[in-house]
């Protein structure tokens, strides 16, 4: 953790802008969290109160750390003071085009003229985004997934405009504050969300030929793919299985049968859609979430994730 950390200011007080203002307090940051409206900061405090507990029961975080931790984050709802200062701006409004380059053109007005200026999508091109700006070149995308406060990953994504400064910059920041930046093509996806897509598109096509359910599918990758990933990245696999191999007649009949789909309509994902069932916001989706508990699913996630990250920082001493 470094000592010369930059103010910090986090645009959107939901799930996703709480959750990156704790990482940022935890490391160290001092934050401005700032909301539209005063209504929506007390929740938000909560989350970050509840998120810490998280931490703490779970080893990641001391609990005697909890008031320092938490007082690094001030509730703001005037942008003027919010950004006043702020060496590191980071917008997590909805996933809107519109909706973030005007938050951040706003602040871009409003900070000094040498704040790095950044937004945690996920999908949004980064040039498109700072095609708004004034200063286009302070701006790069930093996409925290979530949880943004257990996941250590973070996509630190240029635009076109992007100074190598602002990357840099962005890059030591999360470093700085205890994650793992990855630098990654300003391409639909970047890479977490493009991966994600190719597994579900394939199996989500599998499903829809009746070749196998869903359960199976997510079996597979839980218990199977997934369980040496963690040990192995694709490309670590090719070479340990041989690149003879890969490039075999076998291997090239898989390549040649997998999905090219480019619309998810095209799939059970559309069919699903178009029934109105999307998932645990609706109570039915590929699953049936009104048995499934989402909250114990969640909770579940989070513990795997937690397992994880112990691992990943020698924590974990079983």
């Amino acid at each position: 953790m470094s000592g010369d950390l930059p103010v910090c200011t986090v645009l959107g007080a939901g799930t996703m802008g709480a959750q990156i203002a704790l990482s940022l307090a935890l490391g160290g940051a001092e934050v401005r969290l700032w909301a539209r409206r005063e209504e929506s900061l007390e929740p938000a405090l909560e989350r970050c109160g509840d998120g810490f507990d998280f931490l703490s029961r779970e080893g990641l975080t001391e609990a005697e750390d909890r008031q320092a931790v938490l007082g690094r984050i001030s509730p703001q709802t005037g942008m003027g003071a919010a950004v006043a200062g702020a060496g590191f701006i980071i917008e997590a409004a909805a996933e809107d085009l519109t909706i973030k380059q005007d938050l951040l053109r706003r602040a871009e007005g409003l900070a000094a003229p040498d704040a790095i200026l950044s937004s945690t999508t996920s999908a949004l091109s980064a040039s498109e985004i700072q095609s708004a700006l004034a200063q286009p070149e302070n701006f790069c995308v930093a996409h925290y997934a979530q949880p943004a406060h257990l996941v250590d990953l973070v996509e630190v994504v240029p635009g076109k405009a992007t100074a190598e400064r602002t990357t840099a910059f962005t890059t030591k920041l999360l470093t700085d504050t205890g994650k793992t930046p990855v630098l990654c093509p300003d391409i639909p996806g970047f890479l977490w969300a493009r991966i994600q897509h190719a597994v579900l598109r394939e199996f989500a096509s599998l499903v829809g030929q009746g070749l196998v359910t869903a359960v199976a599918c997510d079996t597979i990758l839980k218990v199977g793919y997934a369980s040496r990933l963690p040990a192995m990245g694709a490309f670590e696999h090719a070479d340990l299985a041989g690149l003879d191999l890969i490039n075999s007649g076998a291997a090239k009949a898989v390549w040649a049968d997998l999905s090219n789909v480019t619309d998810p309509g095209e799939t059970p994902v559309g069919t699903l859609f178009a029934q109105g069932k999307l998932g645990m916001k609706s109570g039915q989706g590929f699953y049936d979430w009104t048995i499934r508990d989402p909250q114990d699913f969640k909770a579940k996630r989070d513990a795997e994730i937690v397992r994880r990250v112990k691992i990943n920082r020698n924590l974990d001493h079983s």
